[in-house]
């Protein structure tokens, strides 16, 4: 037998002892979107234990943050509302929200900074240690991964309904 069948039949066995199926032992994993931005990657994934996926990649650095569906949520929301809110011309703000994964302490920042009317989107990456990445992105494509954040969120709530039925 070759190692990826001892693998599986050492995880099979497992299963069996722990009283779990086989099939239930392992999250499915649905990719939701893999966006190629101009400053790095982002990957986003669902996963039927209920929680989201969001994988980023520049020359900086690499980052994976697990989320549960409703911090992804509160994510989403507190970016949107933050865009959302006008631009004075002669303000200088910077608006923040932060979503963490408790069990890591990775976790992914937004951060809005206003200068003379005009703004600037980042996310930054933390990796749990002391090491991040930041990612500048256009307001373009912060509606795409906004988009596929919110798409994912649904998924994995469907995923996790369809898992524990």
């Amino acid at each position: 037998m070759t190692r990826r069948r001892w693998g599986f039949a050492a995880a099979a066995m497992l299963c069996v002892v722990a009283g779990v199926s086989p099939a239930r032992a392992q999250a499915v994993h649905h990719t939701i979107a893999t966006l190629a931005l101009q400053h790095g990657v982002i990957g986003i994934e669902a996963l039927s234990t209920g929680h989201v996926l969001i994988g980023a990649s520049t020359d900086a650095g690499n980052a994976t943050v697990s989320l549960a569906a409703d911090a992804g949520k509160d994510l989403a929301d507190s970016i949107t509302r933050i865009t959302a809110r006008r631009v004075a011309t002669r303000a200088t703000r910077v608006y923040r929200t932060v979503a963490t994964d408790p069990a890591t302490g990775a976790g992914v920042q937004f951060a809005r900074h206003i200068t003379k009317g005009a703004s600037t989107y980042r996310l930054f990456f933390s990796t749990g240690d002391v090491r991040g990445f930041p990612l500048d992105v256009t307001s373009r494509e912060l509606g795409l991964v906004l988009r596929a954040l919110r798409r994912a969120v649904r998924t994995a709530r469907t995923l996790a309904a369809a898992d524990s039925a």
